[in-house]
């Protein structure tokens, strides 16, 4: 069983759950856009010899939202997954990371190859890139939607149920009971009805997107081997580009499994689980 702990980081309390045995190998999970530490709640169990560390990242799940000022980039998570590992002692450790999730662990283990031991991707670990000339239209668009985020709390749906059939068609589509898990911790009962609980300026895009060539440099710096599972229903699977970009890890398996983008909450966690204990025991 899993149980609950709280990591306090600058500026904020992240929430987490906590898996597996105290002196399992050090993994800590990260879930994807708009989603929480449920994401994991299928597959972490099976990793029976690790220590999984699921967060709820900032402004989603339990954890708290980032202060006004602020925005939610990725480089800002990658300093928060540094100080809850610096907080449990570990100098070394595996991330396993969902889509955005995957991202954020590739730009850690870039940044910081002397601590990440091992990468594990779930469709995702690049970032989203754009052009050097884009950059400062970008700008101002990613400005100008948080500025009218943050004054919004989302949509109040009458009862849990209409909730989670909504998410399950939601952004990237889910079945219901992979909706019903996440909103465990996703989903909190407001006055009229139930909301999805997450900072709106979540949704806002990136106010400095990478350019290919950032995005490059950053795969590039990985010293960790790699696993990166990809679903056979996603984009991710048929991207030449985003292939083309993983094949540069210098030590990367893929693997190719069945199932759409939350695979690993839809029936696909134990041959997830299969291959992340092999690869973690090689």
């Amino acid at each position: 069983m899993a149980t609950e702990r709280r990591f306090e980081v600058p500026g904020l309390v992240l929430a987490a759950r906590d898996w597996g045995p105290v002196d399992g190998t050090p993994v800590i999970a990260l879930h994807g856009w708009l989603d929480n530490a449920g994401s994991f709640d299928l597959l972490a169990p099976l990793l029976d010899s690790c220590r999984v560390i699921a967060l709820d990242l900032a402004g989603q799940g339990f954890s708290g939202f980032r202060s006004p000022d602020a925005s939610y980039e990725l480089w800002h998570d990658v300093a928060d997954v540094l100080e809850v590992a610096d907080q449990l002692d570990w100098r070394e450790l595996t991330l396993l990371g969902h889509s955005r999730g995957a991202a954020i662990a590739t730009l850690a283990a870039a940044a910081f190859p002397e601590r990440i031991t091992r990468l594990v991707l779930l469709e995702g670990g690049v970032p989203l890139t754009s052009a050097a000339a884009d950059a400062p239209a970008n700008l101002a668009r990613a400005l100008t939607e948080r500025r009218a985020l943050a004054a919004k709390s989302g949509r109040v749906f009458p009862d849990r149920e209409t909730a989670i059939a909504e998410r399950a068609q939601g952004f990237s589509t889910v079945t219901l009971d992979a909706a019903a898990i996440l909103a465990r911790r996703g989903l909190r009962e407001v006055p009229g009805g139930f909301q999805w609980h997450a900072d709106q300026r979540l949704k806002a895009r990136s106010e400095l997107r990478f350019t290919p060539e950032l995005a490059t440099a950053f795969v590039d710096a990985v010293r960790a081997p790699v696993l990166l599972a990809l679903a056979e229903r996603s984009p991710f699977a048929h991207s030449r580009g985003f292939r083309r970009l993983a094949a540069r890890f210098r030590d990367c398996e893929i693997v190719d499994l069945p199932g759409g983008h939350h695979f690993h909450l839809e029936g696909a966690e134990r041959e997830i689980a299969r291959h992340v204990l092999r690869f973690l025991g090689r």
